[in-house]
């Protein structure tokens, strides 16, 4: 008697974002798998990508292992990247995925992922914009009829916000913040919206201030990509609006400073720090269907 190997009867599919501040993977229609960011997490990613190949396997291998078929047949793996991934980073998510247990993997950007999460009709004809501004990204994308027209990408986001937040505090002689208390200082105080905002009651650099650098580096990237787009395009986008996600979303102000540069109306979605994994929790039938898995 012969036995069948189980994975030519079924195999689990399970969709991946690989964050710097959190990574999530998405089983089936509903279960959630969510690894807070470690000490190993961070030496692994940077700028949204892997840069550590042996520590993103470390941290990946349990995580896939949890979703293997009788403990056996690895997963196909849907996994999530920035839009400006070099071709190098991209391998690199890959293998290290692989070496982590996955059976195939199929790499999608992640403001297409973004969109589809936030419920935006990326099948319009009329061009959809989406900014995800992550922990280590600030990603941007205009999709017309379920493609990406335009996209671009700076590698910086709530990391280095908080990293601000904290060299100012060591700077002006205060004593030492943590990341956690930069990230409280983060998302009570927010990002300054005008002169006024910029100091405190005592007269000392407010901490909205500290984070200037990094949201005016922001804010000048959508600008310039704005400014780009073929006229015609431009147009739809100022009809449409913009979609914003990410935990960057969730920042007092940033909506607001947007809204202000670009003159055109910026929506949050309603899921920001899920948009992107329920996005490729979506998109995961269709390469299924569509037999893309390498």
């Amino acid at each position: 008697m012969s036995f069948l190997s189980p994975h030519k009867f079924w195999r689990q599919d399970v969709a991946l974002d690989v964050g710097t501040a959190t990574t999530r993977v998405a089983i089936g229609l509903h279960r959630l798998i969510e690894h807070p960011s470690e000490t190993i997490v961070k030496r692994a990613l940077r700028g949204g990508v892997v840069v550590d190949g042996d520590a993103a396997v470390a941290f990946l291998k349990p995580l896939l292992t949890q979703v293997r078929v009788f403990g056996v047949v690895g997963p196909r793996v849907l996994a999530c990247a920035p839009s400006d991934v070099k071709r190098s980073e991209r391998e690199l998510l890959i293998e290290s995925i692989v070496k982590a247990g996955a059976s195939s993997v199929v790499v999608i950007p992640e403001p297409l992922a973004a969109a589809v999460g936030a419920g935006t009709d990326v099948s319009s004809p009329y061009a959809q914009m989406i900014i995800d501004i992550g922990e280590g990204v600030s990603d941007c994308a205009i999709i017309q009829s379920s493609k990406i027209l335009a996209t671009c990408a700076v590698r910086i986001g709530c990391a280095g916000m908080r990293r601000e937040i904290v060299q100012t505090a060591e700077r002006n002689g205060i004593s030492a913040i943590t990341d956690e208390e930069a990230e409280e200082i983060l998302r009570s105080h927010g990002v300054a919206v005008s002169a006024s905002d910029s100091r405190d009651s005592g007269g000392r650099a407010h901490p909205a201030a500290a984070v200037e650098a990094v949201v005016e580096e922001i804010l000048a990237t959508v600008d310039s990509f704005l400014r780009d787009l073929p006229h015609s395009l431009g147009c739809e986008i100022i009809d449409s609006g913009i979609w914003l996600s990410g935990g960057g979303a969730l920042v007092p102000g940033i909506r607001e400073r947007l809204e202000e540069r670009t003159g055109i109306s910026v929506r949050t979605v309603g899921n920001p720090l899920f948009a992107v994994i329920e996005g490729a929790r979506v998109i995961l039938p269709v390469v299924t269907a569509l037999n893309q898995w390498r």
